[in-house]
């Protein structure tokens, strides 16, 4: 038999038991579209807050690695330490980016030497210019922000107007020192999580991962410096007056190195190293490992936290999911079984007709793989018209707690993302299918088939 012939005969079972074909496309795939839409809400809201995150740096990520002088003790050889620190993120493939510490009045700011935002020297203007997290917008902008207990609605509009009188324009201080605003990073203004309970919106079911993604705490960055001079105030008896910043120091003669990764994946991998490694709890408590010795931190919000929660809520998320399949499985299989038992007479008259076993074997194989790939069809649909729903209903709230916690603008959050588990369910109905028809084997055989007959 040609190709065509086996999708044509395989398409003429499915016609040939549609009620019991169409049962089992519904009833799997209803099952395997709770695993398409938990994977395509959990991967969009990943995708979203981590794009989000990683939007100032195109996708890479900064990363503070510092010396803990607690484990360290106070005869700690800095300089030494900060040697050993270069070696491990040169096993890990980051790229070190020197950097200098200027302790000003308004707090203190990071120069790296080489280019790391992509907004960096837009402006022709001759004052400082600095990609800064909201707060500190704020505070250049001796603007007052509200309190965290303020109302949320109070809340969004001071974060809107922050926004509007600071980024991309020169603000000016109560001190008369000018900045340039040529970026406004993401981080935790009024809220270090994206839970709805932030903006008095508890029990939603997206909280138990929205819960999980950190929105952290964003240096601040100088990435041009003024070029004038200070001016000189005559009342004042000949003495400057103006922005005069301390002394630059170098961040790693202070035990810090800045490191840039290529994306989060290879931060995270960084982060997890012996040396690097101490959870958050075994901090609290002085519990960390004994090869512990340096602090690793996002410099831009936290997306190496979030990256480690999330893999935790997928854990638990494939654990449920392989659940759901073993059940989808058994219930596929054991009705492909039933499908082909049903078919004692058209398969005595393929044998008939001249069809010999691996022939007819090969018809089943295609009609019960086409029942399969409807079932998956229908489940990654069902998967994403849920996914889509739950966007739309929760859009306000998930616009909300997006400004909220990061401080930046945001027009939709949409939670769907492809992940490849999606695939691995394909993968598993193709399985069924080939299953049923070793099981079955006995069917296609014509003294089997004759005994059954009889």
């Amino acid at each position: 038999m040609r190709l065509t012939d086996y999708f044509r005969l395989g398409f003429a079972g499915v016609k040939a038991h549609k009620k019991r074909a169409f049962t089992v496309v519904i009833i799997v795939g209803l099952l395997f579209s709770v695993i398409t839409a938990g994977a395509f809400i959990l991967q969009g809201l990943e995708n979203i807050a981590l794009e989000t995150m990683l939007a100032p740096t195109n996708g890479k990520v900064l990363v503070m690695s510092s010396v803990d002088t607690k484990i360290c003790g106070d005869n700690c050889d800095i300089a030494a330490e900060v040697v050993e620190i270069k070696k491990n993120i040169e096993r890990y493939d980051g790229k070190i980016i020197p950097t200098t510490i200027s302790q000003t009045a308004d707090g203190m700011f990071y120069k790296a030497e080489e280019k790391v935002f992509s907004s960096e020297a837009n402006n022709t203007t001759d004052v400082t210019q600095v990609i800064v997290p909201l707060g500190t917008a704020a505070n250049l902008a001796s603007i007052e922000m509200q309190e965290r207990d303020a109302e949320v609605a109070d809340k969004l509009a001071t974060t809107q107007e922050v926004r509007e009188k600071t980024l991309g324009k020169v603000v000016e201080n109560e001190a008369g020192e000018k900045y340039y605003i040529a970026e406004i990073l993401p981080s935790g203004v009024y809220a270090n999580n994206l839970s709805f309970m932030n903006i008095g919106q508890g029990g939603n079911p997206l909280d138990l991962i929205l819960g999980q993604i950190r929105t952290g705490v964003s240096q601040n960055f100088i990435t041009k410096s003024a070029k004038t001079e200070p001016e000189e105030d005559e009342s004042d008896m000949g003495q400057s007056s103006g922005f005069i910043a301390m002394e630059d120091i170098d961040a790693e003669a202070m035990g810090m190195v800045f490191v840039q990764f290529e994306d989060v994946k290879a931060a995270y991998n960084y982060y997890q190293d012996k040396a690097n490694y101490c959870s958050e709890t075994d901090r609290i408590f002085n519990m960390c490992g004994k090869d512990y010795k340096y602090q690793v931190v996002s410099a831009v919000s936290d997306p190496i936290m979030t990256y480690e929660n999330l893999q935790n809520v997928w854990l638990v998320f494939r654990i449920v999911a392989a659940v759901l399949t073993v059940i989808a499985l058994i219930i596929a299989i054991s009705t492909y079984g039933r499908l082909i038992g049903k078919d004692m007479k058209i398969i005595a008259l393929y044998h008939a007709l001249g069809a010999n076993g691996r022939q007819i074997r090969l018809v089943y194989l295609t009609y019960l793989l086409m029942l399969s790939i409807m079932a998956v069809g229908f489940a990654i649909v069902v998967g994403l018209a849920l996914a889509a729903v739950l966007s739309l209903v929760n859009m306000t709230n998930l616009t909300q707690v997006f400004t909220l916690g990061f401080g930046i603008e945001t027009e939709s959050v949409w939670l769907v993302g492809w992940n490849n588990l999606v695939l691995g369910i394909a993968g598993v109905m193709i399985f069924a299918a080939v299953i049923a028809i070793v099981l079955g084997n006995g069917n296609f055989t014509s003294k089997e088939l004759a005994k059954k007959m009889k």
